[in-house]
Protein backbone atom coordinates (compact mmCIF):
# COMPACT_ATOMS: atom_id res chain seq x y z
CA UNK A 1 0.00 0.00 0.00
CA UNK A 2 2.82 2.41 0.89
CA UNK A 3 4.53 1.74 -2.43
CA UNK A 4 1.34 2.61 -4.37
CA UNK A 5 1.03 5.93 -2.52
CA UNK A 6 4.68 6.79 -3.25
CA UNK A 7 4.27 5.94 -6.94
CA UNK A 8 0.99 7.92 -7.13
CA UNK A 9 2.55 10.92 -5.42
CA UNK A 10 5.56 10.76 -7.75
CA UNK A 11 3.34 10.60 -10.85
CA UNK A 12 1.26 13.53 -9.54
CA UNK A 13 4.41 15.58 -8.81
CA UNK A 14 5.78 14.94 -12.31
CA UNK A 15 2.41 15.89 -13.83
CA UNK A 16 2.23 19.11 -11.77
CA UNK A 17 5.81 20.08 -12.70
CA UNK A 18 5.06 19.48 -16.39
CA UNK A 19 1.87 21.58 -16.17
CA UNK A 20 3.72 24.36 -14.36
CA UNK A 21 6.47 24.32 -16.99
CA UNK A 22 3.91 24.51 -19.79
CA UNK A 23 2.16 27.45 -18.08
CA UNK A 24 5.41 29.40 -17.73
CA UNK A 25 6.31 28.69 -21.36
CA UNK A 26 2.94 30.00 -22.60
CA UNK A 27 3.18 33.04 -20.29
CA UNK A 28 6.71 33.85 -21.44
CA UNK A 29 5.70 33.55 -25.11
CA UNK A 30 2.68 35.81 -24.59
CA UNK A 31 4.73 38.48 -22.81
CA UNK A 32 7.43 38.35 -25.49
CA UNK A 33 4.77 38.97 -28.18
CA UNK A 34 3.35 41.87 -26.18
CA UNK A 35 6.74 43.61 -26.13
CA UNK A 36 7.86 42.42 -29.57
CA UNK A 37 9.01 45.33 -31.69
CA UNK A 38 9.40 47.84 -28.86
CA UNK A 39 13.21 48.12 -29.02
CA UNK A 40 13.15 48.50 -32.81
CA UNK A 41 10.45 51.18 -32.52
CA UNK A 42 12.53 53.15 -30.02
CA UNK A 43 15.57 52.92 -32.29
CA UNK A 44 13.54 54.19 -35.26
CA UNK A 45 12.05 57.04 -33.24
CA UNK A 46 15.48 58.10 -31.94
CA UNK A 47 16.88 58.05 -35.47
CA UNK A 48 13.95 59.50 -37.43
CA UNK A 49 12.44 62.06 -35.01
CA UNK A 50 13.46 64.60 -32.38
CA UNK A 51 13.03 62.00 -29.60
CA UNK A 52 15.90 62.11 -27.11
CA UNK A 53 14.70 59.79 -24.37
CA UNK A 54 12.04 57.04 -24.40
CA UNK A 55 10.24 56.50 -21.10
CA UNK A 56 7.66 53.90 -22.15
CA UNK A 57 6.32 52.05 -25.18
CA UNK A 58 2.90 50.52 -25.78
CA UNK A 59 1.58 48.61 -28.75
CA UNK A 60 -1.64 49.88 -30.33
CA UNK A 61 -3.57 47.56 -32.63
CA UNK A 62 -6.17 49.42 -34.63
CA UNK A 63 -6.58 49.50 -38.39
CA UNK A 64 -2.76 49.33 -38.40
CA UNK A 65 -0.29 48.49 -35.66
CA UNK A 66 1.65 51.33 -34.02
CA UNK A 67 4.17 51.49 -31.23
CA UNK A 68 3.44 54.57 -29.12
CA UNK A 69 6.43 55.98 -27.27
CA UNK A 70 6.24 58.46 -24.42
CA UNK A 71 9.41 60.44 -23.82
CA UNK A 72 11.30 63.71 -24.11
CA UNK A 73 12.56 65.57 -27.17
CA UNK A 74 15.94 67.26 -27.47
CA UNK A 75 14.48 70.39 -25.79
CA UNK A 76 13.37 68.25 -22.81
CA UNK A 77 9.68 68.69 -23.68
CA UNK A 78 7.25 65.81 -23.16
CA UNK A 79 6.42 64.14 -26.47
CA UNK A 80 4.59 61.18 -27.93
CA UNK A 81 5.85 59.30 -30.97
CA UNK A 82 3.63 57.01 -33.02
CA UNK A 83 5.87 54.53 -34.86
CA UNK A 84 4.03 52.51 -37.53
CA UNK A 85 4.85 48.82 -37.78
CA UNK A 86 5.42 49.33 -41.50
CA UNK A 87 8.98 50.67 -41.78
CA UNK A 88 8.09 52.46 -45.06
CA UNK A 89 5.79 54.82 -43.12
CA UNK A 90 7.27 57.70 -41.13
CA UNK A 91 6.90 58.04 -37.35
CA UNK A 92 4.77 60.94 -36.07
CA UNK A 93 6.03 63.05 -33.15
CA UNK A 94 3.72 65.38 -31.23
CA UNK A 95 4.38 67.54 -28.20
CA UNK A 96 2.24 66.36 -25.30
CA UNK A 97 1.25 70.01 -24.77
CA UNK A 98 -0.19 70.20 -28.30
CA UNK A 99 -2.93 67.71 -27.54
CA UNK A 100 -5.30 66.72 -24.79
CA UNK A 101 -4.05 64.71 -21.84
CA UNK A 102 -5.07 61.19 -20.88
CA UNK A 103 -7.03 62.74 -18.00
CA UNK A 104 -8.87 65.12 -20.35
CA UNK A 105 -9.73 62.27 -22.75
CA UNK A 106 -11.21 60.33 -19.85
CA UNK A 107 -13.16 63.41 -18.67
CA UNK A 108 -14.65 63.80 -22.18
CA UNK A 109 -15.80 60.17 -22.22
CA UNK A 110 -17.18 60.36 -18.67
CA UNK A 111 -19.16 63.51 -19.52
CA UNK A 112 -20.64 62.15 -22.76
CA UNK A 113 -20.90 58.38 -22.22
CA UNK A 114 -21.17 57.80 -18.44
CA UNK A 115 -19.00 54.63 -18.27
CA UNK A 116 -19.64 52.15 -15.46
CA UNK A 117 -16.06 50.86 -15.35
CA UNK A 118 -13.00 52.20 -17.21
CA UNK A 119 -10.73 49.42 -18.49
CA UNK A 120 -7.90 51.39 -20.10
CA UNK A 121 -6.85 54.66 -21.69
CA UNK A 122 -3.99 54.64 -24.18
CA UNK A 123 -2.68 56.44 -27.22
CA UNK A 124 -3.25 55.14 -30.71
CA UNK A 125 -3.55 56.20 -34.33
CA UNK A 126 -6.21 55.81 -36.98
CA UNK A 127 -5.85 57.02 -40.57
CA UNK A 128 -2.91 59.30 -39.65
CA UNK A 129 -4.87 60.90 -36.79
CA UNK A 130 -3.33 60.56 -33.31
CA UNK A 131 -5.94 59.67 -30.73
CA UNK A 132 -6.71 58.37 -27.28
CA UNK A 133 -8.46 55.01 -27.09
CA UNK A 134 -10.69 54.73 -24.02
CA UNK A 135 -12.02 51.23 -23.28
CA UNK A 136 -14.80 50.79 -20.74
CA UNK A 137 -17.97 48.98 -19.75
CA UNK A 138 -20.92 51.26 -20.43
CA UNK A 139 -24.18 51.70 -18.52
CA UNK A 140 -25.80 48.92 -20.65
CA UNK A 141 -23.02 46.44 -19.71
CA UNK A 142 -21.37 46.59 -23.14
CA UNK A 143 -17.62 46.51 -23.84
CA UNK A 144 -17.07 49.95 -25.40
CA UNK A 145 -14.30 51.84 -27.20
CA UNK A 146 -14.20 55.58 -27.76
CA UNK A 147 -11.53 57.04 -30.01
CA UNK A 148 -10.82 60.63 -28.99
CA UNK A 149 -8.91 62.97 -31.33
CA UNK A 150 -5.62 63.83 -29.58
CA UNK A 151 -5.52 67.34 -31.07
CA UNK A 152 -9.03 68.63 -30.39
CA UNK A 153 -10.79 66.18 -28.04
CA UNK A 154 -13.58 65.22 -30.46
CA UNK A 155 -14.95 61.70 -30.22
CA UNK A 156 -14.04 60.23 -33.63
CA UNK A 157 -15.55 56.82 -33.11
CA UNK A 158 -17.79 55.09 -30.57
CA UNK A 159 -17.94 51.29 -30.70
CA UNK A 160 -20.07 49.22 -28.29
CA UNK A 161 -20.03 45.43 -28.29
CA UNK A 162 -22.54 43.29 -26.41
CA UNK A 163 -20.95 40.95 -23.90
Amino acid sequence: MGKKITIGASVLAVFLLAALGAFFNVYHSAMAQKNDGHEEAIERALKETDLKNAESVETFNGLKQYYVITGLNKSNEAVYVWVPEDSKEKPVLKLAADGISEKKALEIVKAKQNPEKVISVKLGMEKTIPLWEVKYIDDRNRYTYDLINFSNGEIRKHIAIKK
